[in-house]
């Protein structure tokens, strides 16, 4: 497999970085960005180097270590698997009581290729968007709030929405799936999809149309790679714009109207008023360039190739956008295959005429110096590439790599001018005039058809608003607003006991907080700590109690804190994997331990720790890369306590009293028996149980591995391991966690299809827990606290979750007794009735929607609870009354 072929966004090598002093209980002061120095222009090959660190991070995870290929059987049947267990699910209860909340952030965006407003809405107020890893998300506010509206059981991996654009049909839309550059949560080959899915109610359900439908674990078929739909407003056939292929598909057949054989390149489609289609492909194959039909349905002209018009030299991606002023205008941005100047050239096409125009010297190209991925016009390899125009003037044009530019009169102005992405081209600080901060990386702009004033961008940030694309100085409005779509690498608690505290490291959109404890309105809303592509995270108390430290980074090794005051903290001398790994031991947070490649580093002095002042205990044998760590629970104890590491080659390894170790040569070995201990395979997560440090799980990501093993004596000289994958045998296994409650053991496995519980992995199959709330995302990290039972859950696609882990022998001490306590009747229209003790009266309450935003609270009178004014969904109801707690849920019909 060429990796090179994977590659995925590039991310400016410059990162700015933010600090502030953290107090408990208070407002977060404003975080401004840190300047560092700045570094010299990468080379096109250091470029290349540095995207494909981030994808072969990725694929290690999954590839099988000896085959060094993702086996599509093993994928098929994962998700088969967790399709089963959510049936299963449905037809008896649960193993688990728990309740999973969200966590956020709804206050962000993640990655989002396409974005559509509703032409049946003449308030502009209703529009589709898709999350990248995240699914379908429908607002009818504006972007006030939004609503997922497809399955948390289907393809997430949205590459393109279209709407009928037809009177009396515009309530037909359809999504397609299958992203060919971009998606990290594909981990490490192009992110497969599932066809193209229809609505016909407004995009409130899906159906996925079956002619569209192949085996999505694997290439074998055009489209299973989508990059663009557009419905014909003539006769609303969809054209379909996939690998190397344009398909027209009329409600019946599935037609290909354009065929580039032997070729795995994007193609782009277009559709102008009047019913015109034109099409694209990639520079350097044999059909490159552009193509028209006046239907869609043959007839197909190539109007552009390499060489003619002259000057036309394509050698990536192509992608065009129409003047809906002029049905004859349209526009073409391209790859031009530049490495240190301009990357793409622009071309306006006039169909009355059959002519071509470069306007390609008027891309950006900034005065006062240059930044690699950020000035000149940078487009990531065709990964960031849009071009939109102005609904009523056909010369106005806006542009999407990674920045967005406008031209105003491309007929008379110079060039185009910066207008969101990066906040210059001096910095890789976030464009924010206005005091909104606008994301880099675009993949959608889109003008309200109902005021052409009105301007929207779908980012790897999210979804913005202008309000005036025309001012001088254009001001942004984040519409992220329950919009969760945040893909995590690692997430961490804070180490005390009802905390709310929460932190963690995200793909491209740098290290997010959350928490009322740190003055954030609520627990759903997270604020920025530092940029760049988040990695491991930590928090510690300091003093007495009060003051917060945090532990962050970037790609690439580097790491920093903020106390006693803001400095790096990188080992100095140390290497690192692209997502930088470390660990504070929650329990004794003055240990903190960092993997430099192979060797471990440690400080007994986290909180005063510097570049200078770790101790480097050496390198695992054979040079074995160190992955994941774990730490017994409670204070440490020479006798008792150890550090668990796991290897990038299968090994794991147990250092007692790490505290005081001085050489990783000290460290035993406890693979287990049975694991694959080739190069590759992948320690993704271990598990000490949080009251006995004889019982550890240790996880493998791998695919064609065992992956999940346990084990009851941890501390012997050879531990005796069992293998408990059970119906999890197919399964890439990213984390996992061990909880005891009410003296009942729980094991937890996050997955790359959701997160899994069992009380007895020796004997009994694992079941799928909060299949409502976190479905089948990738399940990336689990923290749990054993002080409160509170287990955080960051996903790769759906942002965090938590819950308080229940019993499922009986109830929890401070929860209400179950059999005792109901809610009827559920499904309810108006009134919900609660059943429980005659004694008890009155009842406080609280309505939550599944995000974790509460809709409603108060004290129940007559133990009944008007619900009348809730839109029909699926809600959380919190209780309490003399302490005691309990969530359920109903159904709001």
């Amino acid at each position: 497999m060429k990796i090179n072929l994977y590659l995925i966004c590039l991310i400016g090598c410059i990162l700015y970085i933010t600090t502030c002093r953290f107090q408990a209980n208070s407002t977060p002061k404003k975080i401004n960005p840190v300047v560092l120095k700045k570094k010299g222009k990468k080379t096109a090959e250091e470029r290349r180097l540095f995207v494909e660190e981030r994808m072969q991070h990725e694929y290690n995870l999954q590839k099988n270590p000896l085959s060094r290929i993702i086996p599509i059987q093993e994928k098929r049947i994962e998700l088969n698997n967790s399709i089963a267990a959510k049936q299963k699910l449905a037809r008896r209860r649960s193993m688990s009581s728990n309740t999973y909340i969200s966590r956020g952030p709804s206050n962000y965006g993640g990655r989002t290729r396409s974005l559509v407003i509703d032409l049946s809405d003449p308030s502009g107020n209703t529009m589709i968007a898709g999350g990248v890893s995240s699914g379908v998300f429908r607002t009818t506010d504006g972007g006030a709030s939004w609503s997922k509206v497809s399955a948390n059981d289907e393809i997430h991996n949205v590459s393109a929405i279209a709407q009928d654009p037809r009177p009396g049909f515009q309530n037909i839309w359809y999504y397609a799936t299958g992203e060919r550059l971009g998606n990290s949560a594909s981990l490490g080959s192009f992110y497969f999809g599932d066809g193209i899915w229809k609505s016909e109610d407004g995009g409130l359900t899906w159906n996925i149309i079956q002619q569209t439908s192949f085996d999505f674990t694997s290439f074998d078929s055009r489209l299973d790679l989508i990059s663009a739909l557009e419905v014909s407003p003539i006769n609303g056939d969809l054209l379909i714009a996939a690998t190397a292929r344009i398909y027209r598909f009329d409600g019946t057949t599935l037609t290909t109207e354009l065929n580039q054989d032997n070729s795995n390149t994007t193609s782009d489609v277009l559709i102008s008023s009047s019913g015109r289609v034109y099409a694209a492909f990639d520079g350097g194959v044999d059909q490159n360039g552009v193509w028209t039909s006046p239907t869609g349905n043959g007839s197909w002209t190539r109007i552009a190739e390499n060489g003619t018009p002259t000057d036309w030299l394509a050698q990536g991606r192509i992608v065009l956008g129409a003047a809906p002023s002029n049905d004859n205008i349209i526009y073409a941005l391209y790859v031009n295959g530049a490495s240190e100047s301009i990357e793409a050239d622009l071309w306006k096409y006039d169909l009355d005429l059959d002519t071509w125009t470069n306007y390609s010297s008027k891309l950006p190209d900034e005065p006062d110096g240059d930044l690699a991925g950020n000035d000149p016009f940078a487009v990531q390899g065709g990964y960031d590439l849009v071009v939109s125009v102005k609904p009523d003037d056909e010369n106005f044009v806006t542009i999407g790599g990674t920045n967005i530019y406008k031209i105003e009169d491309i007929l008379n102005d110079e060039t185009f001018t910066r207008i969101g992405g990066y906040i210059s081209n001096t910095s890789y600080g976030l464009y924010n005039t206005g005091g909104v901060e606008h994301h880099p990386d675009i993949h959608a702009l889109v003008f309200d058809p109902n005021n052409p004033n009105i301007f929207f961008s779908g980012t790897d940030g999210g979804v913005h608003k202008t309000s005036d694309v025309n001012a001088e100085e254009v001001a942004w409005e984040s519409l992220n607003n329950n919009y969760i779509t945040y893909q995590f690498y690692h997430v961490a608690l804070d180490p005390t006991t009802e905390s709310n505290l929460v932190i963690g490291g995200t793909q491209d959109n740098g290290t997010k907080y959350g928490g009322t404890d740190v003055g954030l309105p609520d627990n759903t809303s997270m604020q920025s700590y530092s940029g760049g592509d988040g990695v491991a995270v930590g928090i510690a108390r300091r003093g007495e109690n009060e003051a917060i430290q945090i532990y962050a980074g970037t790609q690439n090794g580097n790491m920093f804190t903020n106390l006693p005051e803001f400095r790096t903290i990188t080992p100095d001398g140390s290497e690192s994997q692209f997502v930088t790994y470390f660990y504070i031991d929650p329990d004794n947070t003055t240990n903190l331990y960092y993997a430099g490649l192979s060797e471990l580093y440690k400080t007994n002095d986290a909180e005063n720790i510097t570049a200078l002042t770790w101790e480097n205990l050496g390198a695992l044998p054979n040079d074995e890369p160190i992955r994941t760590f774990a730490t017994t629970r409670g204070a440490h104890n020479p006798l008792s306590s150890y550090l668990l590491i796991g290897g990038g080659n299968g090994g794991i390894f147990r250092l007692d009293d790490p505290q005081n170790a001085t050489s990783i040569d000290d460290a035993i070995i406890i693979t287990p028996f049975g694991a694959d201990t080739n190069n590759g395979a992948y320690v993704s997560g271990l598990a000490i149980h949080p009251n006995d440090p004889d019982t550890v799980l240790v996880v493998y990501s791998n695919y064609g591995i065992n992956s999940i093993f346990l084990t009851l004596n941890a501390r012997a000289e050879e531990p005796l391991w069992s293998l408990v994958e059970n119906n999890l045998n197919a399964h890439s296994i990213r984390s996992a966690a061990i909880a005891e409650v009410d003296g009942e053991v729980i094991y937890f496995v996050g997955t790359a299809r959701g997160l899994y519980a069992s009380n007895d992995p020796l004997n009994n199959d694992w079941e799928i827990e909060g299949v409502n709330e976190i479905g089948l995302a990738v399940v990336s990290g689990l923290v749990y606290r054993p002080s409160d039972s509170k287990l955080l859950v960051g996903t790769h696609g759906n942002g965090m979750f938590e819950t308080t882990v229940e019993s499922t022998l009986s109830a929890n001490e401070n929860s209400f007794n179950t059999t005792s306590l109901s809610i009827f009747p559920n499904p309810v229209v108006s009134t919900l009735s609660i059943k429980t003790a005659p004694s008890i009266q009155k009842i406080a309450y609280s309505i939550m929607e599944l995000s974790g935003k509460q809709i409603l609270k108060g004290i129940t009178e007559n133990k009944r609870i008007g619900v009348e004014t809730l839109r029909p969904g699926l809600y959380i109801l919190g209780l309490k009354f003399e302490g005691k707690e309990q969530f359920l849920k109903f159904i709001k019909k």
